[in-house]
Formats: structure tokens, C-alpha cells, sequence
């Protein structure tokens, strides 16, 4: 008995390939976030301590006393210094919120690669177990079919 015996063959296959291409791109633009929201945390927390010492500079000029002059000097710097914390800060938020949605679109992504994934395994199962069957009957068709040559 010549059979030929079908392979599992999966129609969503190229869909599952291309959404789980897309996850990968997904991690990478994702890993890519969160380096720009680290590397925006460092530029904040650089510019607080740069005010910070600027703030103990100032201090120690204080007490040894100063000109009006320079205690206007001082203030200027200090407002810059606050502007451009204020200004690293805001670019930070933004870097989250861009890292937020990042991270959304990842979880959306797995949750479809997913579902694709237990569908073919569903699909698979079915096959597997309709290959069963049709063996189990071609057994009992040979098995017939040798009773009945030999009771014949």
C-alpha cells in the first residue's frame, strides 16, 4: 500500500514569521528607549548636582562676604542652571512617555505573536491527532484485509 503521508502545513505561517519580525524590531526600539531615557537621566542628575555645587560655591562666598555685584552674578547663574534642569527634565518626560508606548506596543505585539503561536499549536494538535485516526483505520483496514485473504 503505497500512502503518501501529508505534511503539517500551517496558513497563517507567513504571519506568524512576519509578526514575530516585528516583535524583534519592537525589543530593539525598545531597548533603544530606555538607553535615551538612562542617558536623559544622567543629563538631568548632572545638571542638579551642577547646581547643587554651584549653590555651595555660592555659600562659601557668602560667608566670606560679597558685592552686590556678584551676588547678582550668582543669581543669573543660578537661573540658567534651573532653566536647563527644568529643560532636562521636560526632555526626560518626554523620553518616558516615548518608553511608555514602546513598551505597549511590545506587549500588543507579543499578545498577537501569541495567540498566532497557540493557534498553530491547536492546529497542530488537530492535525496530529486526524493522523492518528487515519492511521489506526488504514491498521484496521490491513488487519481486514489479511483475515479475510486468510479465512478465503
Amino acid at each position: 500500500m503505497g500512502r503518501t503521508v501529508k505534511r503539517f502545513q500551517f496558513q497563517l505561517e507567513p504571519v506568524l514569521d512576519y509578526k514575530q519580525r516585528a516583535l524583534e524590531g519592537l525589543m530593539v526600539e525598545l531597548n533603544q528607549a530606555q538607553s535615551r531615557v538612562m542617558s536623559q537621566e544622567y543629563k538631568r542628575d548632572e545638571a542638579v548636582e551642577r547646581l547643587a555645587a554651584y549653590d555651595a560655591e555660592f555659600a562659601e562666598k557668602r560667608a566670606e562676604g560679597f558685592t552686590n555685584v556678584e551676588a547678582l552674578e550668582y543669581q543669573a547663574g543660578q537661573q540658567v542652571l534651573e532653566q536647563r534642569i527644568r529643560r532636562e527634565q521636560k526632555l526626560l518626560e518626554q523620553r518616558q512617555r516615548e518608553l511608555e508606548q514602546k513598551r505597549q506596543q511590545v506587549v500588543e505585539a507579543r499578545q498577537e505573536t501569541h495567540a498566532i503561536e497557540k493557534l498553530k499549536e491547536l492546529r497542530r494538535s488537530e492535525y496530529d491527532a486526524a493522523a492518528a485516526k487515519e492511521e489506526e483505520k488504514a491498521l484496521d483496514d490491513l488487519t481486514a484485509a489479511r483475515r479475510s485473504r486468510a479465512a478465503g
